[in-house]
């Protein structure tokens, strides 16, 4: 190979360079679609935010110790949004799926004595004024651990349709034999040409697992009742220069497969986003002495069942409203 040709395929500056000019050509893109950018005048944008605020609240019903009464501020301002959203052009039938869900949380909330009334005077109004009802969806589920375990050894449709994302966590003592079995099964994760590029780090000891929840910062007000924080991160010295993203995609594959095999062990499970600003995710990775080529993916907590715990509802699409045959 030619010498020039080689150092200018292997040059760390010519590489800073090149990923530099994709990176700006993406950012062009992202600045044009991301949800943030002109989001009060496009409903499809807009949606997506709704339905963060609104699945926030749908969570903070399934905390194990919920402060009662918690929310009303958000949840005010919620309804506001909603109202621009329809004027706006948006679906009238997701609105009402965001309904149900304010009008559990209301009742929720008044079933433990707290007060509600502003907010349900102005969930009536918003609902008269755009004629809504109720579809009943969302809110919380109460779940019994005998039959989650029941389910482990059937079918994976019935399986996988038990799965929930907890955060009403037990006290019984999860082992470190039932994470290492599922850290067994998922030796079989597919990945880009077999590279198995993962990073596992396997937070037990309670100081270091609640380091790593609190530095995350979504799951305050629980984190202390999980037994182990798993953070699945992508090895970017297994990728080139044109797949920059790979390693979540790999990584969100073993992340799945994760809360598969920690399910079929009978563990409780919630997937935690590491989507996080760039400086917060330097932070984590100081902190945690993570290395600079590993790129978080996913942070997985880990704890036992209660006999009945809460689980979020979480309304989800049917999927002909995302799928096309062609």
């Amino acid at each position: 190979m030619n010498p020039i040709v080689k150092y200018l395929q292997q040059s760390p500056i010519v590489l800073f360079i090149r990923i530099w000019l994709q990176l700006a050509r993406k950012a062009k893109i992202d600045a044009k679609y991301i949800s943030a950018s002109n989001r009060d005048k496009d409903w499809h944008k807009m949606q997506s935010d709704l339905a963060i605020r609104v699945h926030a609240i749908e969570k903070g019903m399934s905390i194990g110790s919920v402060k009662v009464g918690f929310g009303k501020p958000k949840v005010l301002d919620i309804i506001k949004s909603l109202q621009h959203y329809l004027l706006i052009g948006g679906s009238k039938e997701f609105a009402e799926e965001c309904y149900s869900v304010l009008i559990k949380y209301v009742d929720f909330n008044k079933s433990f004595g707290a007060e509600m009334q502003t907010v349900e005077n102005k969930l009536v109004d918003f609902a008269m004024n755009n004629h809504l009802t109720d579809q009943n969806q969302g809110g919380i589920y109460l779940k019994a651990k005998e039959d989650v375990i029941s389910k482990v050894d059937k079918s994976f449709v019935e399986f996988s349709q038990m799965r929930f994302s907890v955060r009403d966590f037990g006290k019984n003592k999860v082992h470190r034999e039932q994470i290492e079995a599922a850290l067994k099964i998922c030796e079989r994760t597919p990945s880009a040409c077999n590279r198995q590029p993962w990073s596992i780090y396997v937070y037990e000891t309670p100081e270091l697992k609640n380091k790593m929840f609190s530095n995350q910062g979504g799951c305050n007000g629980f984190y202390e009742d999980m037994q182990y924080a798993i953070l699945i991160c992508g090895d970017q010295r297994n990728y080139n220069l044109y797949e920059l993203y790979q390693a979540y995609v790999d990584g969100g594959l073993y992340g799945m497969n994760l809360m598969y095999a920690l399910y079929s062990q009978g563990l409780a499970t919630i997937p935690l986003t590491m989507g996080l600003k760039l400086g917060d995710t330097f932070k984590i990775k100081k902190a945690m002495g993570i290395p600079d080529y590993d790129i978080p993916v996913l942070l997985i907590g880990v704890g036992s069942y209660k006999d009945e715990y809460k689980v979020a509802a979480s309304v989800r699409k049917d999927y002909h409203q995302y799928t096309q045959f062609l």
